[in-house]
């Protein structure tokens, strides 16, 4: 399944922190990729990081795929073996999470079954109270639980099955290196425990909804697990949280995920909203039926109570009121508590009657049909019935595919209030706890209303900016590289140093400028009675190496030569044992390789003017922004931007202001989303931050750089494509690379074209 355009920028930051992570430190590499302070008082000296994604952006499966890079990363010791403890907030998200892990054709199952080659065992944390020392360190074992089944006072955690001594896991505490970190009964004798077990594996945390682990209770037993590297997913971060990745709900609605806007209808009695549910439920099904595409609408009603009142609006009144409304009773569900009307149903399968479910606060978690369009509230929207429990229900899209008719890219809200003011508020904070703002409702009784997060044009202006063209075509890497290259004919002989014995213990020392966390130098993991071969080394080699622009039979022949030259220093179990580290240096090798063939290339199609500029795509009508920012612009190629750090904000006022009367206007150039580019030899294409255009019809490219980027490699490289793209301009394309230091020679220099 390929990743959505958000969850792949999740993995590649989070990558790029975990490259500097290895480089550097845990805080320094964070305040690098982040641009924020680090907070280390929750966990110390442990990684820790979150991913902030709105509900309904497939949080879990980018997990997956983190987990693989983490493990695959700066926990490549372990040697994709060990435990990763998977916390979820609550029996129905477990149960809902298992299902999904445990499931072979399930995506995110199929994304850790790549990743660690079938070698995966999933266990809820029951299940895991028999888990085998040969599951351990076999396999990479993902245990599923609830925060509640670990989360106990050290005097009371007696009572609880994870603490307990139990015969089932002797077998993890035979011949123990080091038992310092384990827990001991009151005769120093370390305890049979599960939770020993997993100590003893330095653990991967994932949190899922991470703001649920605020307490000190929480956060004591986690670091009393002895973690390696520790990972929350949120859609609302608590304070203190390492926000790694922040995406935004405009970048899910981009990426056709969700139903959003929500438009909100307010009325006084609950009759007239239930009412209303049902009238929009119809509209929506005759509307689907006219589409060709499978979706059955399905509305959903959240009631005061179950238990039946003369003074509360509860589930069973509801359901009288669908049945006199003429809805057959084979089309209603009922989800609370006590009765379950969709365990085990399909409610995607064309012979489900399902389109109206009842529930009070039952479906607030752990469950997911994007066929669910409406949510009525009948309480009053001030009451303690929280609708905002319930509103991720409906925003999921179907299909993830954005549909023809406007209505069904949008889902509803009918909620019973004094006025719409009174339910919006309510509605927004449910908005925020899921991860989104208020400008994601609208109003129903307001006609016409636009969303405020789709931006139109300012300037009626068609604008294009020329990029690099190779015979007519967009320059590409894949072009620069072209058919010819091959790779088992360039040098394989490289340097490469062992960081890992047979034990698994770290053989590097923090003095060489690498990150080691001590406690790993100390794993159960013993490698020296594996029967490694050259043979079995090579293919997972190629296996993991992925490089689509390379034919496999060139790079296998080249992995071969790689690995037999190595072999005249050490011995396949060496280079096995290393196999995360040696894999690493070969990708930075053949990436080099690539590069220095794609510049000579490059160089060659330079000299011979076969590399021009050309138009090629228009900037966009409208674009959807993430962040609004307050300022007002007046020579915005768009009526509005998104955020921009202090910095960049600074910088463009400047341009903006009647200081530069040559302005006619300038575009904040988006990377991967804008038509804009330079393209060099490096795969990446970059993407400068804005982009000016003069009176004159001078075209200026302006690339925005903190000071302590100013002299990095990727800086330099970027300055030095720019340049070539100004070159080739004819005197009507520009480029600048601006800091603090030089701002006003750069806004000087625009000032003159």
């Amino acid at each position: 399944m390929q990743l959505k355009k958000y969850q792949q920028k999740a993995i590649e930051n989070l990558s790029e922190y975990l490259k500097r992570v290895e480089e550097t430190d845990p805080k320094t590499a964070f305040i690098y990729a982040a641009e924020m302070p680090y907070n280390s008082d929750f966990y110390g000296d442990v990684p820790f990081v979150c991913v902030k994604i709105p509900t309904g952006g497939g949080k879990t499966l980018v997990a997956c795929h983190a987990v693989a890079k983490i493990m695959q990363t700066i926990l490549k010791n372990k040697m994709d073996r060990g435990i990763v403890m998977w916390f979820v907030p609550s029996e129905a998200i477990k149960s809902q999470t298992l299902r999904k892990l445990k499931d072979r054709t399930d995506w995110h199952r199929k994304a850790l079954d790549e990743a660690f080659e079938n070698k995966v065992r999933i266990f809820s944390n029951e299940e895991a109270l028999r888990i085998r020392k040969e599951d351990v360190s076999d396999n990479i074992c993902v245990v599923i639980s609830s925060l509640d089944a670990f989360r106990k006072e050290k005097q009371k955690r007696g009572k609880y099955k994870v603490y307990q001594e139990n015969g089932s896991l002797l077998s993890h505490f035979e011949n123990m290196k080091d038992d310092k970190a384990l827990e001991k009964d009151e005769q120093k004798t370390v305890i049979n425990s599960l939770a020993n077990v997993v100590r003893m594996s330095n653990p991967l945390v994932v949190l899922d909804e991470g703001q649920r682990v605020q307490s000190f209770i929480s956060i004591e037993f986690i670091k009393d697990l002895n973690p390696s590297f520790i990972i929350e997913y949120t859609a609302t971060p608590r304070s203190g949280s390492n926000i790694l990745v922040d995406i935004h709900s405009g970048e899910l609605k981009e990426e056709e995920m969700v139903k959003i806007p929500i438009v909100l209808e307010s009325s006084l009695h609950w009759e007239q909203s239930t009412e209303a549910g049902i009238k929009k439920r119809k509209e929506l099904e005759k509307i689907v039926k006219k589409s060709g595409e499978y979706i059955r609408p399905i509305a959903l009603f959240q009631a005061e109570q179950e238990k039946e009142s003369e003074k509360k609006i509860t589930v069973g009144k509801i359901k009288e009121f669908l049945m006199k409304a003429g809805i057959h009773e084979d089309e209603i569900a009922i989800k609370t508590a006590s009765r379950n009307d969709i365990e085990n149903v399909n409610l995607f399968s064309k012979k489900c009657k399902i389109k109206y479910i009842i529930t009070v606060n039952a479906l607030a978690e752990g469950w997911d049909c994007s066929f669910a369009y409406i949510l009525v509230s009948v309480a009053n929207i001030g009451s303690k019935i929280a609708v905002e429990q319930i509103i991720g229900r409906i925003m999921r899209m179907p299909n993830a595919k954005r549909k023809k008719d406007e209505d069904l890219n949008r889902c509803y809200v009918f909620a019973s209030a004094r006025n719409f003011n009174e339910a919006a508020n309510q509605i927004i904070s449910g908005l925020e706890k899921n991860g989104y703002s208020r400008g994601d409702v609208i109003n129903a009784n307001q006609k016409n209303q636009k969303d405020e997060f789709v931006i139109e044009r300012r300037v009626r202006k068609d604008f294009s900016v020329p990029i690099m063209s190779l015979e007519g075509d967009k320059l590409s890497f894949e072009d620069l590289v072209g058919e010819n290259f091959e790779l088992a004919k360039q040098n394989h002989e490289f340097e490469f140093t062992t960081h890992y014995d047979s034990d698994g213990r770290a053989i590097i020392d923090i003095k060489d400028d690498k990150w080691v966390r001590g406690i790993q130098q100390n794993l159960n993991l013993n490698y020296g009675d594996k029967n490694f071969t050259k043979v079995e080394l090579v293919n997972w080699l190629d296996r993991k190496l992925h490089f689509t622009i390379l034919e496999q039979k060139d790079k296998r022949a080249f992995l071969e030569k790689a690995v037999d030259y190595q072999l005249k220093s050490f011995s396949v179990t060496d280079l096995s044992v290393n196999r995360y580290v040696f894999m690493a240096r070969l990708d930075e090798v053949i990436h080099n390789l690539l590069e220095e063939y794609a510049k000579k290339r490059f160089d060659k199609f330079i000299a011979n003017k076969k590399i021009i500029l050309k138009n090629f795509d228009k900037f966009p009508e409208k674009i959807i922004i993430n962040q609004e920012i307050p300022e007002e612009f007046g020579k915005n190629y768009y009526q509005k931007i998104d955020k921009l750090n202090k910095e960049e904000l600074s910088f463009i006022e400047r341009i903006d202001l009647d200081s530069l009367p040559n302005v006619e206007f300038w575009i904040r150039n988006r990377e991967k989303k804008d038509p804009f580019y330079i393209q060099g030899w490096r795969k990446g294409k970059f993407y400068p931050d804005f982009v000016v255009l003069t009176k004159k019809g001078n075209i200026v490219a302006c690339e925005w750089k903190g000071e302590d980027r100013i002299s990095n490699d990727d800086t330099k490289y970027k300055e030095e494509i720019g340049k070539i793209w100004e070159s080739l301009g004819k005197g009507k394309t520009h480029f600048f690379l601006a800091n603090n230091k030089n701002v006003e020679e750069v806004l000087s220099g625009i000032k003159k074209l």
